[in-house]
């Protein structure tokens, strides 16, 4: 993940909690992952540039679930953008997280935003049961029944997201390019 994906990220958490007026991190993580299957069924491509994972109670974004866990494997960088830019709660509320700042919303485009309220509205006031239950889709199944990291299929989440025939075409097309061009 690069700096400018670090950054965007931080912008994107910061927008969900600017929106909602703080969120508990496991709504903002089912946020996050509605809105990038929503991104990827539309237009083809992620919205964030972290590996989503199924765990337990539904899919997280990897890098930042450790981060916002303080996780020993969270990056560091990235780490010390979400501590600059959110706080955490504390004792009995330590799944909390609000924004000390606005979102710089030039990290997000139309796109970005379209999705990310989209995904806010359906999505974090659902109860804990109702999200758990909604996040558990066929790529979630498929992944957590594997050994080891639970890694989620970009192309497996794009049919969750309900893409298109020709979008799930377009993004194995595009994988195939990047895996020729990573040579």
């Amino acid at each position: 993940m690069t700096h400018f994906d670090k950054q965007r990220l931080t912008e994107i958490v910061l927008y969900i909690l600017n929106k909602t007026k703080g969120l508990d991190y496991y709504h903002v993580f089912k946020v996050i992952y509605f809105a990038n299957i929503a991104h990827l069924a539309k237009y083809g491509f992620s919205m964030v540039s972290d590996d989503f994972c199924a765990l337990p109670d539904g899919p997280v974004p990897s890098i930042l679930y450790n981060c916002v866990k303080g996780d020993q494997y969270c990056d560091k960088e990235l780490q010390s953008m979400l501590d600059e830019s959110i706080s955490k709660g504390t004792d009995d509320a330590y799944y909390m997280l609000e924004a000390k700042r606005k979102s710089d919303e030039i990290y997000l485009s139309k796109a970005d935003i379209e999705v990310l309220d989209k995904s806010i509205s359906e999505n974090a006031n659902l109860p804990y049961g109702d999200l758990r239950s909604k996040s558990h889709g066929e790529e979630w199944r498929r992944a957590y029944a594997q050994q080891g990291r639970k890694l989620m299929d970009i192309v497996g989440m794009a049919k969750d997201g309900m893409a298109s025939d020709d979008m799930i075409e377009y993004i194995k097309d595009n994988i195939a390019v990047e895996a020729a061009l990573s040579w």
